[in-house]
């Protein structure tokens, strides 16, 4: 019995054994198959791989947008900056003292008075009466007038009885024909008709009336206030004409209409206010005046542009943005025309006065140009392009004269100056 258990313990160990063998010959062998097998694959890959050519690079030509050239005649127009301010201003004051009695409804800031209108009465009970007082002055001077007259009568019939019984040693010949009484009462008179038209024009003072066609600015007094001579009550505006001041660089004035004269028309002007609707925000104009100095902080030439009826108060109904005392508008002011020039985008001038022309051949050319107007989104060139030449206004990384280009697109975007004498006409 016992030899049959070591037999089985034997047997159990050889097993066992040839299990470790089997074990370690899986993990030696295994790997190497692996491995070699990875590099045949490695290889059969590498020996039917595709073989690069080696090709010089190609150069891509740039796209360009371009403008065509077409000479003609243009008017400049300046783009510029103002405010608006009063064409008439006055400080309203009183003439006569007294408290005010009545005032007109429509006294009141922004209020809008004719020429003419009655804006406010001052109690005029005083000078009634010393106007009635300066009446019975002139009757009574009158009166005393009447008298010397008929006393100026008796003595000149006294006189001739003197001289006529020899009476010739009378020395002041005046004196016995009354000559002085009779100035005194003439000039009595007159002093008297004097005070009565000063009561009259104190009377009439009372009675204060807009001096134009006005729009109350400032209100200053209300009903019941006192107020003495020289008292500001308001600040009137005239509503029939509006100025826009507007500055300009100085070297930009020649080429600006400027009337020398009341007579001489000044160029027209557009204004254009910050109003929501365009259509409504627009108002025409006129230069008037060159201002004698500069502007202190930016040296900048001052012109005055008139705008008739700001407000639309003439027109019935409002058919414009109204014009506001202190607003800031933008203005377009209508220059000179030059005859014979091209008009290009801002974008196409380059390094100050260069331009980049297409030639026929499709290469770049970089030539030097006469620019005689510059403006924010234009410039007018007299000199150094030729009608039907192609100007690139779009940008290029690194231009060379010479270089291949591509326009975009088979029709070139051409900007025309034709033959309209500007966006006024």
């Amino acid at each position: 019995m016992m030899d049959e258990d070591t037999t089985n313990i034997t047997v159990a160990k050889d097993e066992e054994r040839r299990g470790h063998r089997w074990i370690m010959l899986v993990k030696i062998v295994l790997p190497m198959l692996l491995l070699a097998a990875g590099g045949v694959g490695a290889s059969y890959v590498y020996s039917t791989a595709p073989t690069a050519r080696m090709h010089s690079p190609q150069q891509k030509a740039p796209l360009v947008q371009t403008e065509t050239v077409r000479r003609a005649t243009a008017r400049i127009v300046l783009h510029a900056t103002g405010t608006v301010i009063p064409a008439r201003q006055i400080a309203l004051k009183a003439e006569v003292s007294g408290a005010i009695k009545t005032m007109h409804p429509e006294f009141i800031t922004g209020g809008v008075f004719a020429a003419g209108d009655e804006i406010l009465r001052i109690n005029e009970e005083d000078y009634a009466l010393a106007f009635v007082q300066r009446q019975s002055q002139v009757a009574d001077a009158a009166y005393a007038l009447k008298l010397e007259m008929g006393q100026q009568d008796v003595a000149k019939r006294e006189w001739e009885l003197l001289r006529g019984d020899g009476a010739d040693g009378v020395r002041d010949a005046e004196l016995a024909l009354r000559k002085p009484h009779l100035e005194k009462a003439e000039a009595g008179l007159a002093a008297a008709k004097a005070e009565l038209s000063q009561a009259r024009l104190d009377l009439d003072r009372t009675v204060i009336r807009a001096p134009f066609n006005c729009i109350v600015r400032t209100k200053n007094v209300d009903l019941g206030s006192y107020v003495s001579a020289q008292d500001q009550l308001a600040e009137l505006v005239g509503t029939d004409e509006y100025r826009v001041q507007v500055a300009l660089p100085v070297d930009r004035l020649q080429w600006i209409t400027i009337p020398r004269g009341t007579s001489e028309p000044g160029a027209s002007a557009r204004i254009i206010c910050g109003a929501a609707d365009k259509s409504r925000a627009v108002r025409t104009g006129r230069v008037i005046k060159l201002c004698a100095d500069l502007e202190e902080e930016g040296r900048m030439a001052r012109i005055l542009v008139s705008v008739a009826n700001p407000m639309d108060l003439k027109s019935g109904d409002a058919i414009s943005q109204p014009l506001l005392i202190g607003e800031y508008v933008r203005v377009e002011i209508e220059g000179s025309e030059l005859d014979d020039v091209v008009r290009i985008s801002r974008s196409a001038l380059r390094d100050g006065e260069n331009v980049w022309i297409v030639n026929d051949d499709g290469a770049l050319d970089i030539r030097h140009v006469d620019v005689v107007w510059r403006d924010t989104d234009a410039v007018l060139v007299r000199d150094g392009l030729r009608n039907g030449e192609r100007v690139v206004t779009s940008a290029l990384a690194a231009p060379v004269k010479g270089m291949k280009v591509l326009v975009r697109g088979t029709a070139d975007s051409a900007v025309a100056v034709g033959p309209s004498r500007g966006k006024y006409d």
